[in-house]
């Protein structure tokens, strides 16, 4: 399988999946890849943007807005804008 099969592979389960989170043995036993390939994969897709590593050493699909409903329509929350007018930084 090419390393862009590969990659297509790992990014599709993520889109479908989107809440999951897999720790680097874990991603080895679903997509039946060598740890060092694994590795090599979930690091491009990281350089990419696409996940992320997080504190627990867990990867997961990066940018899941918690402000997004399931059917893809985005929460609306108002807030009030206060004016400044002081224009230092």
């Amino acid at each position: 399988m090419s390393f862009a099969t590969v990659v297509d592979r790992v990014r599709m389960d993520f889109v479908e999946m989107p809440e999951l989170e897999l720790t680097l043995p874990q991603a080895v036993r679903l997509w039946t890849l060598g740890a060092d390939d694994c590795r090599y994969v979930i690091d491009s897709l990281v350089d990419a943007g696409f996940l992320a590593w997080t504190p627990r050493r867990t990867i997961v699909r990066k940018g899941r807005d918690p402000l997004r409903r399931a059917d893809g329509q985005d929460v609306n929350i108002s807030v009030l804008a206060t004016k400044r007018h002081d224009k230092s930084v």
